[in-house]
């Protein structure tokens, strides 16, 4: 097995313990497992876990989405090829850093350019207290990420599924819950209206 299909396993399993919480396309959203609810406030610890931040569960008021990414990848043996963060910024900063240094593993690339595949990332920025004005495009996040003050919040989730003119996405802290959502594409690439995407994160480990 590659090491897509193992991530898309790990993260497919963990939407299943979350009872299969749902944002599809045509039919109304359905939300299982909760963040503040036993046993999820015990899942959230394990994210929260692999980022290093072993006092928090799903019962702290922090976004636990970067956290939930982290731990798909380490559970799917990334090793030390994923730079494991709290926030998506964090992790994409590094990520471009490695870019810079010449390691091809994990990319970030432009999604009007970008096909999707299997265990990529997509990549939106997100406004909400304390964000101030995310970017809205490719270019603006790539500035962002290099300046030493240009954080801004974020969200990614990973491809789990490809059809034609729709993706499948698995995402931590999707309503509270590990959520698959539905996305609309336009020749496989991501094209949902819904969000500005500012990134698809190719990884070939």
């Amino acid at each position: 097995m590659s090491f897509n299909e193992e991530l898309v396993k790990v993260t497919s399993d963990e939407w299943e313990r979350w009872g299969f919480s749902a944002a599809p396309l045509h039919r109304p959203k359905a939300i299982a497992g909760l963040e503040g609810k036993q046993p999820f406030v015990g899942f959230v610890h394990d994210y929260w876990v692999v980022v290093n931040r072993p006092e928090r569960n799903g019962l702290t008021d922090k976004p636990w989405s970067a956290a939930f990414i982290s731990f798909c990848f380490k559970t799917a043996n990334a090793g030390d090829d994923f730079p494991y963060s709290e926030g998506h910024y964090g992790y994409c900063q590094k990520i471009l850093k490695g870019m810079r240094a010449g390691n091809p593993k994990i990319t970030i690339e432009k999604p009007a350019e970008t096909d999707l595949k299997l265990g990529d990332l997509i990549w939106a920025g997100r406004s909400g207290t304390g964000c101030g004005t995310p970017p809205q495009s490719f270019d603006g996040a790539l500035t962002a990420l290099r300046k030493r003050d240009g954080f801004f919040c974020s969200h990614a989730d990973i491809v789990v599924a490809i059809r034609p003119g729709e993706v499948d996405v698995i995402g931590g802290n999707v309503s509270d819950s590990v959520t698959k959502t539905t996305y609309v594409t336009n020749n496989g690439k991501i094209a949902d209206p819904r969000h500005a995407w500012v990134g698809v994160i190719r990884n070939t480990l």
